[in-house]
């Protein structure tokens, strides 16, 4: 007797099968691209903050510590405001961030060189020069000034500064102050017979912005600053009191408090670069 024959499920028209498995993939993957783009979102809410953890190195260009020490606003050994030779990261004072840059903190109420009434944190260069009879010397730095003193407003971001035989006269100072860009040139080493030159005006805290000084050895100084596109220029004569004296670039933040007003006034400042050139700007 011949059997009833059984029925094929392979011969099921492939179409249905098909669509019933498309259908399962489409779901599938749906589901696992909703899970991925969720959990991507949540990663980037997550992200970590911008300061990389103490101790970071800055970026490369941004300074070579070999050049430099560090004055700190913290009492050294003699009492006096503390120096780091060879500069080096320091918090809360120096500390670097993700992105290379460098941040500077000068609390009001912090401890001062011995000739000078306002803390600051600030890079001292080890490269002395002669005023306007050793050829071009140049400080650039790109920068943006994140906190003023309450009172004065004020912060010497960058200066020529005596050394050697006259290390604790300033010589050339740029300012910040609320805003304004000025460079300030003493006259004579004691006194205040000073030269005022402006440059930009309105800079925005937190915004970036560039500076240049140079002594371009031949008895002539140039001044440089530049923000959103817009530079300010102006030249001074090396004062004869400065010609051929032994001086030397500083730059940081040396923040100008006549009082403080707690813990928490003070400067602070961030570098993106500083650069100390043996040429004209």
């Amino acid at each position: 007797m011949k059997l009833p024959r059984v029925p094929d499920t392979r011969s099921i028209p492939l179409s249905r099968r098909q669509l019933t498995i498309a259908v399962v993939i489409v779901v599938l993957l749906g589901g696992g691209l909703w899970l991925a783009f969720a959990t991507r979102g949540e990663r980037a809410e997550q992200a970590p903050p911008s300061a990389a953890p103490s101790g970071a190195e800055p970026a490369p260009g941004t300074v070579n510590w070999e050049g430099w020490k560090l004055t700190l606003p913290e009492e050294g050994k003699k009492g006096n405001a503390a120096i780091v030779e060879p500069a080096a990261l320091t918090p809360p004072w120096l500390t670097a961030n993700e992105d290379g840059s460098l941040t500077f903190w000068a609390p009001a109420e912090g401890a001062t060189t011995e000739n000078s009434d306002h803390p600051r944190t600030e890079l001292n260069s080890l490269n002395n020069f002669s005023a306007a009879t050793s050829g071009p010397h140049t400080l650039k730095a790109s920068l943006a000034v994140n906190q003023v003193p309450e009172d004065s407003k004020s912060i010497i971001i960058g200066q020529i500064h005596g050394a050697d035989d006259i290390s604790s006269v300033p010589y050339v100072m740029m300012h910040y102050r609320d805003g304004d860009l000025r460079v300030v040139v003493k006259q004579k080493h004691k006194g205040s017979d000073l030269q005022s030159y402006p440059l930009l005006t309105g800079v925005p805290l937190n915004e970036r912005f560039d500076i240049t000084i140079s002594d371009i050895g031949n008895g002539q100084m140039t001044f440089s600053t530049t923000h959103n596109g817009q530079t300010r220029q102006a030249s001074s004569p090396v004062p004869d009191a400065f010609h051929d004296e032994t001086v030397r670039f500083q730059v940081g933040d040396y923040q100008g408090a006549d009082e403080s007003k707690g813990p928490n006034d003070g400067g602070k400042v961030t570098f993106y670069q500083i650069s100390e050139l043996a040429t004209a700007p």
